[in-house]
């Protein structure tokens, strides 16, 4: 068993409820104490694990609400070649909509999917210039009021919306977003209001500012 399937066999020990013991993880991997301590090691310092030793059940687990650090990474993908190719034209198709906000976080996961392609031996078959992707462009919103507003959108929240009018008075909306829609035309959302549960639609690009309900102007 490789290293890396290694690491993802161990993460789904430790995901479950009743965690797993040291002996738990040798006996199902068939490895010695020193390889699982190494492997918990990577996983803490190189993945972000939020592992933590249960004293009175013997047992790792993590404790993903207890991760103060960075973002715990996802282990173990495994992709045949057309998945490959397939994940790098649907990365190519997102970060042509909206390089500026999606662009930054596709970029390292772009290029190490072509570095693993190269040394698989699997032509790229130049898939950056055959695909054109004929969108419009992401409206001119900042990165942190459009984070705002998929936090908002993703977790069911609401969110405060100040919309800017084509006189250029200002407005705000108070609601939850239920839908972020791209087509042809533009980017609009659709938020519900909290006043009388109406939901009313917004062009993207006439939104000023976007702050979580609770979060002062």
């Amino acid at each position: 068993m490789s290293r890396t399937h290694r690491i993802t066999r161990i993460n789904a020990l430790l995901s479950r409820r009743e965690g797993a013991s040291l002996a738990r993880m040798m006996d199902e991997l068939e490895v010695s104490r020193a390889t699982i301590n190494r492997d918990l090691q990577t996983l803490r310092d190189e993945m972000n694990a939020p592992i933590v030793w249960d004293r009175h059940r013997g047992v790792y687990r993590l404790e993903p609400r207890g991760q103060v650090g960075p973002d715990y990474m996802v282990p173990g993908l495994w992709l045949n070649s057309a998945q490959a190719y397939a994940f790098l034209t649907l990365q190519n198709m997102v970060e042509k909509v909206a390089p500026n906000v999606l662009g930054p976080f596709l970029q390292p996961m772009r290029g190490l999917l072509k570095q693993l392609l190269g040394e698989s031996d699997f032509p790229l078959y130049g898939l950056d210039r055959k695909i054109e992707i004929d969108m419009p462009a992401m409206p001119a919103i900042g990165d942190l009021d459009f984070q705002n507003l998929l936090d908002a959108l993703l977790k069911e929240q609401p969110a405060r919306v100040v919309i800017r009018t084509k006189s250029g008075l200002e407005h705000t909306v108070s609601g939850t977003p239920v839908k972020l829609r791209i087509t042809a035309t533009g980017w609009s959302t659709d938020i519900r209001r909290r006043s009388d549960g109406e939901v009313v639609t917004t062009d993207v690009a006439d939104i000023a500012r976007v702050m979580p309900a609770g979060e002062e102007e």
